[in-house]
């Protein structure tokens, strides 16, 4: 920084204008890749650089994310507002590959597109024209994540019921309750009835769900918010979407729910974010539930320990931990240690990012980095038997966000995460690259993008190997080209950059989750 009483160096000045403007220009570019994508895709990829990987043969791709901005002449006063948009990239086994892309037909959706305005408020703040007065249903966009199990694929929500999709035609069959039911009339029919669902609790299907690789088996969680905090459900499914044990715990005085959790063999893992919520302005129309939520930023933040039923603790009492102050957004992945102690790595804001104010930086037309606080990859270790935490960030000064591990080492000790990278500053910015982190000697490789480009979250797709073994395959918007391409890097070698390059005919709006599964859902030969 410069003051008036150090002396003026030139060669300051000029870093310091041209940082800004490749700063300034780097935020056009990432506001312009905001620009819905309404037109909905199905072609074969033909446009393809370097050599596919013959892992990558007979299994498909999901993405998911807000795609859809306006009705009318109205747009969204959040993004994540914005209609879920579904793609798919299809790798069949003679080699040729195959691109589709749906809107999520929600019942929501297909009223607003008959209408061509907007007839729901949202999480998030998007309102009716006029009259919202005691209007407390808010709309379902199913635009979060594409969970792929089965013979299932999940349009999911943080606030709503999961979307069942055809994962052949990616047509939407309809919303599932939280006893995994498809519901036939999932919209209240007058006022009077959304406030009896608001005033007991309405339940919602948060759209992180993990999987244990040990037992084979999916854990969706389920949650209601009431007077007395949160009601939360957990299910684990086998591969038939079989029930295979259920549990419940309280959540005493929260009023949002994690935004995620992890597993172990042992527990789930569920870190509690502290905020109070107003619900006045939400109810008179005024503000969305978002904008009545405050951060209780003089409060430690808590995580809770929750026994798995059939696991090595079951019967126990759910455990609550304390941290010092931080947000805890997504999990990577946690693991139990022999002398009882849990491993959980998280991304996240630390405490000064608190000031900011709840999702104060992922508020309107796109992420806004020169306020939004910067996120770290954390290592938060639990003791159970003594009630204390270690925590800390991991490599510091890196700004990263979706870290992951290879999907068959989680709920075990892991030494690799892969993630989005943005920078090594302390300082926000969009992603542009991946990170992946060698967290015994505590060394990186990052690949980057060359250009005004951005990276969604990486998917991991095993190999036969260790956890070094297998490729980070993810889309990347290129600004100056105007389009979109799927990139894979093998994950033991980042810095050698992409192996193959798949490059579509059109841009896509930055997704947020996905999934890949060794199964072909593309079209026929």
């Amino acid at each position: 920084m410069i003051t008036d009483k150090e002396p003026v160096n030139a060669d300051q000045i000029v870093w310091g204008k041209r940082n800004h403007q490749l700063r300034q220009a780097q935020k056009d570019a990432w506001f312009a890749a905001f620009r819905s994508q309404k037109s909905e895709f199905s072609y074969e990829i033909t446009n393809i650089e370097g050599t596919l990987p013959s892992k990558l043969l007979n299994s498909t791709w999901f993405h998911n994310g807000p795609s859809g901005f306006e009705r009318g002449n109205q747009r969204v006063n959040h993004f994540l507002d914005g209609d879920g948009y579904l793609c798919r990239i299809a790798f069949r086994d003679d080699g040729r590959v195959f691109f589709d892309s749906r809107f999520v037909q929600t019942a929501e959706f297909q009223q607003e597109e008959k209408a061509e305005h907007f007839l729901f408020r949202s999480t998030f703040g998007t309102r009716k024209p006029q009259d919202n007065l005691f209007e407390l249903y808010l709309k379902n966009p199913a635009n979060v994540n594409a969970v792929a199990w089965g013979d299932k694929l999940l349009a999911m929500y943080e606030a709503g019921l999961p979307y069942q999709v055809d994962a052949y035609t990616l047509d939407t069959i309809g919303p599932e309750n939280s006893q995994g039911q498809l519901v036939s009339q999932p919209l209240p029919d007058s006022r009077w009835k959304t406030l009896q669902r608001f005033a007991r609790g309405q339940w919602a299907t948060p759209a992180h769900p993990h999987v244990d690789p040990v037992r084979d088996r999916i854990v969706l969680w389920h949650w209601a918010a009431q007077l007395k905090g949160l009601t939360i459900d957990i299910v684990e499914y086998d591969r038939q979407w079989q029930e295979c044990v259920r549990s419940q715990f309280q959540m005493p005085g929260a009023m949002v729910n994690p935004h995620d959790f992890a597993l172990t063999q042992t527990y789930y893992v569920f870190i509690e974010n502290r905020l109070t919520f107003n619900p006045l302005p939400f109810i008179l129309g005024r503000q969305s539930p978002a904008d009545c939520l405050q951060l209780q930023t003089d409060q430690p933040t808590r995580i809770h320990l929750v026994p798995r039923p059939d696991g090595p603790m079951a019967g126990q009492p759910v455990q609550t931990v304390e941290t010092t102050p931080w947000f805890s957004i997504h999990q990577a992945c946690a693991y139990d240690q022999p002398d009882g102690s849990v491993v959980v790595y998280s991304a996240g804001w630390p405490e000064s990012g608190l000031e900011r104010g709840f999702l104060s930086s992922w508020q309107g037309y796109a992420p806004d980095f020169d306020v939004i606080a910067p996120t770290y990859l954390w290592q938060t270790t639990i003791y159970p038997q003594q009630g204390t935490t270690e925590h800390q960030v991991v490599l510091d000064n890196y700004c990263i966000e979706y870290p992951c591990a290879h999907p068959q080492y989680e709920t075990q000790a892991v030494r690799y995460l892969y993630m989005t990278y943005s920078n090594r500053m302390g300082q926000s910015s969009p992603p542009i690259g991946y990170l992946k982190v060698d967290l015994h000697t505590q060394t990186s490789q990052v690949w980057m993008e060359e250009g005004l480009s951005f990276t969604d979250e990486p998917v991991f797709v095993p190999a036969n190997g260790d956890e070094e073994d297998g490729w980070l395959v993810g889309m990347v918007y290129d600004h100056a080209k105007e389009r979109s391409s799927l990139v894979v890097l093998h994950a033991k070698d980042l810095t050698a950059g992409p192996v193959c390059r798949l490059w579509l005919n059109h841009r896509l709006v930055p997704g947020l989750h996905g999934s890949w599964v060794p199964n072909y859902y593309g079209p026929g030969k």
